[in-house]
C-alpha cells in the first residue's frame, strides 16, 4: 500500500490531490442522490469529468471512502481508500487489486501489467 495522495472535506464532499508516477490530477469528490442501496455515495471528478465513484466504507479499517478510478488509457481501474485522519487531511492510500485465488487447476488470466518485459537477446 502506498499514500498517493491527500484529501480534505469542503462542504458535503472531498477535495484531494493525487499524485503517482503516471497521475497528477485534483479530484472532488461529490455527493450522489443514490438511486440504489449499492449505488455510489460520491462521483469523483476532474474539472467537470467523471472518472470514478466513491462508497462509504463500512468496515473496520479506518477508511472513510473507498474509491474506484478509471481511465480509457490504463489497463483496468485503480482502487484507492480515503482514510480518517485527525488533523483533517485525509491520507489517500492505493490498494493493490489482487488475483482470485486458483480455483479447480485454473490458472487466472494474466493482466498486462504483470507481464514483466523480456530481456533483450542476442540476434
Amino acid at each position: 500500500m502506498s499514500i498517493i495522495g491527500h484529501f480534505r472535506r469542503e462542504g458535503d464532499g472531498l477535495v484531494g490531490r493525487l499524485a503517482t508516477l503516471a497521475l497528477d490530477a485534483t479530484l472532488r469528490l461529490t455527493p450522489t442522490s443514490r438511486g440504489n442501496a449499492k449505488g455510489p455515495d460520491y462521483l469523483a471528478l476532474v474539472g467537470e469529468n467523471e472518472v470514478g465513484a466513491a462508497w462509504r466504507a463500512s468496515d473496520v479499517s479506518g477508511a472513510l471512502v473507498n474509491l474506484k478510478l478509471d481511465d480509457p488509457t490504463w489497463p483496468e481501474p485503480i482502487n484507492v481508500r480515503v482514510m480518517a485522519a485527525e488533523d483533517g487531511v485525509f491520507p489517500a492510500i492505493w490498494i493493490r487489486r489482487t488475483e482470485p485465488a486458483d480455483k479447480g487447476g485454473e490458472k487466472s488470466p494474466e493482466r498486462a501489467a504483470d507481464k514483466l518485459a523480456s530481456p533483450p537477446g542476442p540476434d
